[in-house]
């Protein structure tokens, strides 16, 4: 992608401007999404994406660098796309969103896990912190990836987003703490009119016994909320969860930046909002909207759910 000097993180990819031009120019012609009957974007949807997108200078480029921060087993597993100039380019809000859309569609297939929910969802602002997780947690076939673009970052400036490699986290927890979490013992809530994701899954086991490339290391800090503490199975969570915060990276969404997840590597939350948001009028709180990705080869494998 573009040079950028060596403060920079490297998880961060800038679009070059010849790409952002006409991107901005060809929005208006992208059409509105429409999603199948398994909640992904329309086959015709993303044939006519990629038919606007094609040919447009240094596409191959960027999705490769996206694969390479996402996919490498060695890596951290999420990218943040820096696309302010782009939805600053587009005709309208909804064109901005749309030239977005399309471009995710080039690393995986959009995805409405949740039929009452809209493609993109608004995350809530009042919410204080929002701890380490995967989402949609309690499925047999979680989303790929979660996708979450900020369009107005905290006034107050607080609100960081955080990622943590789980795989590595696994790798450094001791055999007896690893082995519980690979017992069907963990719930967290209930699921309701899902599309997508497979069936929901309680309890389950926090790793699945399937490789990176399809299972998932399911781990979400709301299962632990209530549990009691003496327990082995919660110990060994906790266990987990202390190693997620060692290796924890943490940074500020700015306008347009997109964050990506890769779920199989990679857990993601968020820190509490600055201080003072009921004097922040409604419409300048910060703004998420998130969007779940199904990678485009579908599993070949889910786990075996254990009654």
């Amino acid at each position: 992608m573009t040079s950028r000097s060596v403060s920079v993180p490297e998880y961060r990819v800038s679009l070059p401007k010849e790409l952002v031009a006409d991107l901005a120019r060809q929005a208006a012609a992208l059409p509105e999404w429409r999603l199948g009957d398994d909640g992904l974007l329309s086959p015709e949807t993303a044939a006519r994406y990629h038919g606007v997108l094609a040919g447009m200078p240094r596409l191959a480029e960027f999705t490769t660098t996206c694969h390479q921060l996402l996919g490498a087993p060695e890596g951290e597993g999420f990218a943040v796309v820096e696309l302010a100039e782009l939805l600053n380019a587009a005709d309208s809000e909804e064109a901005g969103l749309r030239a977005v859309t399309a471009l995710l569609s080039l690393i995986a297939t959009p995805l409405r896990a949740f039929d009452r929910w809209p493609l993109w969802q608004p995350l809530t602002t009042n919410l204080a912190i929002d701890p380490m997780h995967v989402d949609v947690v309690n499925s047999t076939l979680p989303p790929d990836y979660i996708a979450q673009l900020c369009v107005r970052p905290d006034p107050r400036g607080q609100g960081h987003s955080l990622t943590s490699q789980v795989r590595r986290a696994v790798d450094r927890l001791g055999y007896a703490d690893a082995e519980l979490l690979t017992h069907p013992r963990y719930i967290d809530g209930s699921l309701f009119e899902l599309t997508g994701v497979g069936e929901e899954w309680q309890p389950f086991p926090i790793l699945d016994g399937l490789p990176p490339s399809e299972g998932f290391v399911r781990f979400t800090t709301t299962m632990l909320a209530d549990a009691d503490p003496a327990d082995p199975y919660v110990k060994a969570a906790r266990a987990l969860e202390r190693e997620l915060i060692v290796g924890q990276r943490r940074f500020p969404l700015g306008r347009g930046d997109l964050l990506i997840a890769n779920q199989h590597l990679c857990c993601h939350g968020r820190e509490a909002l600055g201080g003072g948001q009921e004097d922040v009028p409604e419409d300048e709180r910060r703004l998420l909207l998130q969007i779940f990705l199904r990678g485009q080869l579908r599993h070949a494998a889910t786990p075996e759910v254990v009654a």
